[in-house]
């Protein structure tokens, strides 16, 4: 049994690697705010068409089912029709990945994948939001055309895209385990605190949060001596990543 439980975990780590645009968290946001189609009763769902379309579909868009085309008779399970979705996603993530130019983390990707599905990749190809995060704009900016309550052309899709897009947006900004970055970062913590800076739009709880953390490490540190090498660290100018000791570093 317990060769049986590593070998599924390998597998999964595999699935994973191969595809790294695609995630757990990517695929739940998707699941979200797209129904599967169409629901016959007692957990199984039949083939469908879009208008417009010759091509039968099921569950969550899907073209396929089990490496085979659709045709009007085909019936699935939840369960099928769950693990088809993650095979058009393999795919569909890989294709997002080619027009996403920067390092992200997990709940970025997540998010963007989520973005990327509900426009379809013709149009994020083409759209401001992918030329933003490319540019590395501020966080303003991206707030500014992804929010659903500033960027009122969202709105045009009713309550389930504001919704949709605004869940998007928080996942997009909110803390992160791995953060990447240039060189190795061993962290110490649950929530590495390079979400700081990742994370910070300046409303009052976050006010708040540092005023927090200031009054814990006063008590912890009351001669300022750890902050001021924290500080020392964070100023210091940057050397070049192939100098000796920055490749000291990275042994």
């Amino acid at each position: 049994m317990t060769l049986l439980l590593s070998s599924h975990k390998k597998t999964k780590e595999e699935y994973w690697k191969d595809h790294p645009f695609l995630t757990r968290k990517g695929i739940n946001l998707i699941k979200s705010y797209n129904l599967p189609r169409v629901n016959i009763g007692l957990g199984r769902y039949a083939t469908y068409k879009n208008y417009g379309e010759d091509i039968w579909r099921i569950g969550y868009e899907s073209k396929k089912l089990n490496n085979r085309w659709l045709n009007s008779t085909d019936k699935a399970t939840e369960e099928e029709i769950d693990k088809q979705l993650e095979e058009d996603l393999k795919e569909f993530s890989d294709l997002v990945s080619n027009y996403i130019h920067v390092s992200l983390n997990n709940n970025r990707k997540a998010a963007l994948l989520s973005f990327a599905y509900s426009i379809g990749i013709s149009s994020l190809k083409t759209c401001r939001l992918l030329e933003l995060i490319n540019n590395r704009a501020s966080k303003n900016e991206i707030i500014r055309e992804w929010s659903p309550y500033i960027n009122r052309l969202w709105c045009s899709g009713g309550d389930l895209l504001v919704d949709q897009r605004r869940m998007e947006l928080d996942t997009y900004l909110a803390p992160d385990k791995e953060i990447p970055t240039l060189v190795p970062h061993r962290c110490r913590s649950k929530i590495c605190l390079l979400n700081l800076p990742e994370t910070y739009t300046g409303v009052p709880n976050q006010m708040k949060a540092i005023e927090y953390l200031e009054k814990k490490i006063a008590e912890w540190d009351p001669s300022g001596a750890v902050l001021r090498r924290f500080f020392r660290y964070w100023s210091e100018k940057p050397r070049s990543l192939g100098s000796p000791q920055r490749q000291k570093g990275l042994d």
